[in-house]
């Protein structure tokens, strides 16, 4: 393991006392969101001192109570860019909940308001009064509610600058950055789990499939600099994070639907899942206090070579002990069955017959194979970005299917996110984002940190290397050749979350 120079280890500890915490406030969050949607609705149908208030007006007191002894101040609700926000904390749906907050949306743009504040100690009057002042808007159609008085809930919209100052508290270098986090540490406690024989939770890892699935595809750099992450790479639940995270932009870029991308996540992220219910000694004697080591793991199936089926029989078979027998099962199965091929060979002869593996295999070991590649091993540093491509493309390897491989390289690009090049002007960049037009995908964008002259640029432009002379002929910059990024002092990760040391 290498040593955690980045300090995500650090950070993953802090995570593992507050996932609990964070995952109870945003229930919290949630919860204050729906309530006040159903005090709403509930009022547009009941006169207001009906008793059929009394419940959605008691939870909302509760929900706001429980928030008020967490934050010790006032509670405000904020609406901004479809998204609502409780403290300044944006708040997670889930799927009971997001037709509720779609419908307070409508509320909240008809009223003219986006934020509401809810002062400790607020009433049941006070509940009343501000459900009939917006449905006697509502009703009529127009009025101004910010002009009410109702006491401990009070309404305004907020300005300009107030959203994007809300905007920037957001950062989403920051909620990629979470979501990667707690991603790490819900692999490493599910195979923990796993190899202790207790029972893991599995609607956490469908529910971390699914934040991967519906992050801004504008936000996909950012997903792929953190493949470059030090701290845990080459343990089994970094590898399965990152496989899992690189099949699924893989599969958005192919243009996949969510539910085919929904099979395709899970399937990668129980590709080697297996190996945690193997009972090895090998295995067992790996645990390090960072978990199983994939070089533990490709040791053992890189030396079984004359009883390989046996082994991968077992890997798959061990995932039927989950439970359950459907289409997507049956699928996983077949993909960890397929994935288990000793390095630097093709997913053929799998089967007694001309039966080829299965598309999603192929997606799942090419992203694999690139996220290995890309990792140090006891025998060999790691290859550089675009070395990895490379090779995945290298055709008398024969290891992938040469129309993915190529497919792959346009997706990710052949210099993909975090490759340090230098450019036939002289100057040194460093890829930050996938090409703009894939079909050129020798083409990313890059952020400029050296310029013709050899002068380090402390905010250098970025550019885009498929932009073109006046005329269209000849290209403004090429990429002459690629460079180790340490040797200049660079960390993509520090460059895009200001985490970690060169």
């Amino acid at each position: 393991m290498v040593e955690d120079v980045l300090g995500l280890g650090g950070a993953l500890e802090g995570l593992n006392d507050r996932d609990e915490e964070a995952e109870r406030l945003n229930d919290l969050a949630r919860g204050l969101v729906n309530s006040l949607f159903v005090l709403l609705r509930m009022a547009g149908m009941h006169d207001l001192n009906n008793d059929a208030l009394l419940r959605p007006m008691d939870t909302l007191s509760e929900v706001v109570g429980a928030l008020h002894q967490v934050h010790g101040e006032d509670i405000v609700l904020r609406l901004a860019d479809g998204n609502f926000f409780v403290n300044k904390r944006m708040v997670r749906l889930d799927y009971g909940t997001f037709q509720n907050v779609r419908y307070l949306e409508r509320i909240f743009d008809f009223l003219n308001i986006n934020e509401v504040t809810f002062k400790d100690g607020f009433d049941r009057q006070t509940m009343r009064q501000f459900a009939a002042a917006a449905l006697a808007i509502i009703r009529v159609g127009h009025g101004y509610i910010e002009d009410q008085q109702l006491g401990d809930i009070r309404l305004r919209k907020m300005k300009v600058g107030e959203i994007d100052e809300l905007r920037r508290d957001n950062d989403p270098r920051n909620r990629i950055l979470g979501t990667y986090a707690s991603g790490l540490l819900t692999m490493r406690q599910f195979i923990a789990d796993l190899r202790h024989g207790r029972s893991p939770r599995h609607t956490l890892l469908k529910r971390l499939c699914l934040e991967l699935i519906d992050l801004d595809p504008r936000y996909h750099s950012l997903l792929l600099a953190l493949v470059h992450l030090e701290a845990y790479k080459g343990s089994l639940f970094c590898h399965i994070m990152n496989t899992a995270l690189l099949s699924l932009v893989f599969g958005q870029r192919l243009g996949l639907g969510r539910r085919q991308l929904v099979d395709l996540g899970l399937a990668a992220f129980h590709h080697d899942l297996g190996w945690a219910l193997l009972v090895d000694d090998r295995l067992a004697e790996a645990d390090d206090g960072f978990g199983l080591m994939m070089s533990t793991i490709n040791a053992v199936r890189d030396g079984d070579h004359d009883d390989l089926h046996r082994l991968r029989t077992q890997v798959a078979r061990s995932l039927s002990r989950f439970g359950g027998f459907n289409e997507m099962v049956i699928n996983r199965l077949i993909v960890a069955f397929e994935c288990q091929v000793p390095g630097g060979h093709a997913s053929r002869d799998l089967y007694f017959s001309d039966v080829d593996a299965a598309f999603m295999t192929e997606v799942v070991r090419i992203a694999s194979a690139y996220d290995e590649l890309t990792t140090i091993t006891h025998d060999r540093p790691a290859l550089l970005p675009d070395q990895a491509m490379r090779h995945i493309q290298d055709p008398t390897r024969d290891e992938f299917d040469p129309k993915l491989a190529r497919l792959f390289a346009q997706s990710i690009g052949m210099y993909p996110v975090g490759t340090v090049v230098e450019l036939d002007t002289s100057e040194v960049g460093l890829v930050i984002n996938l090409p703009s037009n894939p079909i050129n995908d020798h083409r990313p964008q890059v952020k400029i940190l050296v310029d013709r002259n050899g002068r380090p640029l402390a905010d250098g432009p970025v550019v885009d290397l498929d932009a073109r002379f006046q005329g269209g002929e000849r290209y403004m910059r090429t990429v002459e050749r690629t460079l180790d990024g340490k040797a200049f002092g660079v960390s993509i990760t520090r460059f895009f979350f200001g985490i970690g040391a060169a």
